[in-house]
């Protein structure tokens, strides 16, 4: 491996084979880019080079990459329908989400190669070591941390891999920014995100023709579903080594606030602070996706199962902030305006989680607007969200 000086590195870098820090320690995957977080790190720490066999990946590529995962939903390069500070204010979360999109790509996807290696090597009888994890649970933190616009890129992204595996993915990224909500210092997100992702690992001992099932489970295949939580905390601690502190969310994350959950069915008091923002995050993405007994959930109707139906489940001040942050039509989520204009939420007013900031993409004859225009429904009271639709018919 040949050495690079970090003076020649700079944010938005890529090269095509992972870049280390020696020989042994990954700094960051193959085709990812660099950020301003991770040249800080290397400054703060006295690194002045790095090593890698790739080549530096070229403006051209990474921008035929970019219009290939699609980062023109976005699009910022058309003209106001009305030039204001507030036009402005609000183009410019699009060009954050656009900036940041392919980063996330790059973060989810090494996530979710790593879940699928390891939950497939555990199994199998074998096991990875928690290293590995730790560096994808720094990313996942640093990234979140670092962009306001996540809920937008969270539920605008797709991904065909198996369930499981994606699914902890996207649960871990929704833990993480609620953990980012509730002001969390990096260290707490960082095992935040390392809880998470680890905590549905006892699933693997469960077989496929149960947790795949279309149809009515027995009471044989609940009892089977319901013994993974311990499975995994076993898995966790006996095999892994991971601390009781992260591990315990493995146990926990079925439980309920009033006792009604599984396997232990403790109280409030007795689930711990991760695991009830887990909780959050794994409920919350588990209603996005499909899975082989029903479709996937609108994320409006998601957000209303959380805070109705399944209030008494989780901590009530958590699904509230959770809900001030997203709106009741969560921010990236597409609607109907009252004047049958249809668009994309951008952003939520605070205390108002009907009247968020909207992106208009369609008229009222679904003919896609070749204009900027945005809607603030806290100042445009003659409008309102009339329904909420899937990702896919706003563009």
């Amino acid at each position: 491996m040949r050495k690079i000086s970090i003076r020649d590195l700079e944010p938005g870098i890529k090269f095509t084979r992972s870049v280390y820090l020696d020989k042994d320690t990954v700094f960051v995957g193959s085709d990812q880019p660099i950020t301003q977080q991770d040249l800080d790190r290397l400054n703060q720490f006295g690194i002045s080079f790095v090593l890698t066999d790739g080549e530096k990946v070229s403006v051209e590529a990474q921008e035929k990459t970019a219009n290939a995962n699609g980062a023109g939903f976005f699009d910022t390069n058309l003209p106001f329908y009305q030039d204001d500070e507030n036009s402005s204010r609000f183009k410019y979360i699009l060009e954050k989400t656009n900036s940041g999109k392919v980063e996330f790509n790059a973060v989810f996807k090494d996530c979710f190669e790593l879940v699928q290696k390891t939950y497939k090597s555990a199994s199998e009888g074998r096991y990875t070591e928690i290293r590995e994890f730790r560096e994808i649970a720094e990313r996942i933190a640093d990234h979140t941390k670092a962009n306001a616009q996540l809920p937008i890129l969270l539920l605008s992204h797709s991904h065909s891999g198996y369930y499981l595996y994606s699914h902890i993915c996207y649960a871990t990224f929704f833990a993480v920014m609620l953990g980012n909500f509730l002001e969390y210092s990096r260290p707490k997100l960082i095992d935040l995100a390392l809880a998470s992702l680890f905590a549905d690992i006892g699933m693997v001992t469960v077989p496929e023709d149960v947790s795949e099932k279309k149809g009515v489970l027995t009471e044989l295949d609940l009892k089977t579903i319901k013994r993974h939580p311990v499975t995994g905390y076993q898995i966790l601690t006996q095999r892994l080594k991971l601390k009781n502190s992260l591990a315990i969310v493995s146990l926990q994350h079925h439980e309920s606030l009033d006792g009604t959950g599984y396997p232990q069915r403790i109280l409030a008091n007795q689930i711990e602070e991760l695991t009830k923002v887990f909780m959050i995050g794994d409920q919350f993405a588990a209603m996005l996706h499909p899975r082989p007994y029903r479709g996937s959930i609108l994320p409006y109707d998601a957000m209303k199962i959380m805070i109705s139906e399944n209030v008494n489940r989780f901590d009530l001040k958590m699904v509230r902030l959770f809900l001030n942050k997203l709106s009741m039509f969560p921010v990236g989520s597409g609607v109907v305006l009252s004047d049958l204009r249809m668009g994309m939420v951008i952003d939520s007013n605070k205390d108002k989680p009907l009247r968020p900031v909207v992106r208009v993409t369609k008229d009222a004859e679904g003919k896609r607007l070749k204009h900027l225009e945005f809607v603030d429904l806290m100042k445009d009271l003659n409008l309102y969200i009339k329904q909420a639709i899937s990702f896919s018919q706003i563009y």
